[in-house]
């Protein structure tokens, strides 16, 4: 079990170095925090919201950040989720690339709540950490992240709440 917390946290810090890094000093220094929304789905997959207001993606953050946390269990959490947080981050600005030109903007992770547990889901996107095995010539990372953990009562309520991000 060790070695398996170990290799997830190699995996997450390959996939943030991946996501985040490749810069050098000056581009590090114009762009500290990179542009991210949430694209909310319903228990169907269809869309509900996109959400881009910064507070409202802050607030997101906050709640998804809770389900990060110690006592994570490898695996999706039993029955069927109600609402898919779908998080989108602009691709990193590389040395020579305009920093005004738009930015392409690519799936990261989904985290899903249930309508009758306050079990959240986490799944890294195997298409993501494939892009980071490819990067350091490793083979299999997909699949590698999915991982589960019981989040507090107002933490699900909110995420069972989406409409309360909804931009207006």
């Amino acid at each position: 079990m060790k070695k398996y917390l170990m290799l997830c946290a190699l995996a997450l810090t390959l996939l943030l170095t991946a996501c985040g890094g490749g810069q050098n000093t000056d581009d590090a220094a114009q762009e500290t925090e990179k542009d991210h929304y949430y694209q909310i789905l319903d228990a169907g997959g269809q869309e509900l919201y996109t959400v881009t207001d910064d507070a409202a993606v802050s607030e997101i953050d906050a709640l998804i950040n809770e389900a990060g946390g110690e006592n994570a269990a490898h695996g999706s959490a039993e029955g069927t989720p109600l609402y898919t947080y779908v998080y989108w981050q602009e691709t990193t600005l590389h040395a020579g690339e305009d920093p005004d030109a738009e930015r392409e903007y690519l799936e990261v992770f989904r985290t899903q709540v249930r309508s009758d547990s306050n079990d959240v889901t986490t799944e890294v996107l195997s298409d993501t950490l494939e892009g980071v095995g490819e990067a350091i010539n490793v083979e299999g990372l997909g699949g590698l992240l999915t991982f589960s953990t019981e989040v507090s009562q107002e933490t699900a309520d909110a995420l069972r709440d989406p409409g309360q991000f909804a931009d207006t």
